[in-house]
């Protein structure tokens, strides 16, 4: 099946989709993660972020918010860094208590993406990187995958 224009995306309470829904303005998919750095997704650069030793280690944690029209149109992106997971958190608990009208549930979006604080953010075509040509979607930074049969369910 090909990869349809707006990619189905299910909401899943406690886990990786449990912060996606509508509000008054449209569509929205919130969420902590850490980030995945620009060079490495675009294979031209070094891991940025490495220790005393020079070992790459992880970056810093992100609330990232993105919003959308009701028809999947990506509108614009909130996307703050944190030395912690738990502000991040509370971070993103501020930028969805913003939006009016919330409810949690199923949404569908197009392909976008946002670079920002040197990492990839976005909903991005990964078909060209399987090797096998099927249709497939990745959900960046958290590394959420999509494809066939597009019924909104992921694997990470």
């Amino acid at each position: 099946m090909p990869m349809p224009e707006l990619i189905p995306i299910s909401y899943e309470p406690d886990y990786h989709t449990d912060t996606i829904g509508t509000h008054a303005g449209g569509l929205f998919f919130g969420g902590v993660c850490r980030g995945w750095p620009v060079a490495a997704y675009e294979e031209v650069g070094e891991w940025p972020w490495r220790d005393e030793q020079g070992e790459p280690t992880p970056g810093p944690w992100f609330a990232i918010l993105h919003l959308f029209d009701h028809d999947g149109r990506h509108l614009s992106s909130e996307i703050s860094p944190f030395a912690g997971g738990a502000e991040a958190d509370q971070a993103l608990e501020r930028m969805l208590a913003r939006l009016q009208d919330v409810e949690y549930g199923d949404i569908a979006v197009r392909l976008f993406r946002v670079d920002a604080h040197d990492c990839v953010f976005g909903l991005i075509d990964e078909t060209d990187k399987t090797g096998d040509g099927d249709g497939y979607v990745e959900y960046y930074p958290n590394q959420i995958g999509f494809y066939d049969p597009w019924d909104g369910s992921y694997d990470t």
